[in-house]
């Protein structure tokens, strides 16, 4: 089966969703919410082509600055650029899946491991990439060096993120983000039909 690309929204421009969109045919995704395996896939090969991102980063001061490139009903697929040692602070994605690819630049994740009280971390270079499923809590870090470039898709699409503080008795939510309504096309977003 594949996958419906009717209501496309990206706040790229029109003519890199259409890039996009073809270069995501191209992976005969599944049709509705997609398997860790096949996010982790869909970040690889969108990192791969810096000519689909790197000129739409925009340097605003942030710490964090994001852009969405794709979305579907399905999942969706950002552009992340960080810079200065600000960790993401503990989260998870709202019981959706996710994966990440680094395009430039290394990042560090500590994640929550399945006792829930303890953590590991791994590091993330240039080409490296990595998923996770709907019960994942991470926090991601760039320390120091050039700036960092990271694609990141989710399925579903986000609908927020539940922030938590690691105590002596484990993670422990602390407050739940919505996302912002992802799915309307503002100024600036492209919708495809």
């Amino acid at each position: 089966m594949t996958l419906n690309l009717q209501g496309v929204v990206s706040e790229a421009p029109h003519a890199r969703a259409e890039q996009l969109r073809s270069l995501l045919e191209g992976l005969g995704l599944g049709g509705d919410r997609l398997s860790p395996r096949e996010l982790e896939e869909v970040t690889r090969v969108v990192s791969e082509r810096s000519d689909l991102f790197e000129d739409l980063v925009v340097n605003d001061g942030s710490p964090h600055w994001s852009l969405l490139l794709y979305q579907t009903a399905a999942y969706e697929i950002k552009v992340l650029a960080w810079r200065g040692d600000q960790p993401t602070d503990w989260h998870d994605h709202g019981g959706s899946s996710g994966a990440m690819s680094v395009a430039a630049g290394t990042l560090t994740e500590r994640y929550r491991t399945t006792d829930s009280g303890n953590f590991l971390s791994r590091t993330y270079g240039p080409s490296d990439h990595g998923s996770f499923g709907p019960h994942h809590v991470h926090d991601v870090n760039f320390e120091s060096g050039p700036s960092a470039l990271s694609i990141h898709a989710y399925s579903p699409p986000l609908s927020g993120l539940t922030h938590y503080d690691r105590t002596r008795f484990g993670f422990v939510a602390r407050e739940f983000i919505p996302e912002g309504s992802p799915r309307e096309a503002s100024e600036s977003s492209t919708e495809l039909r």
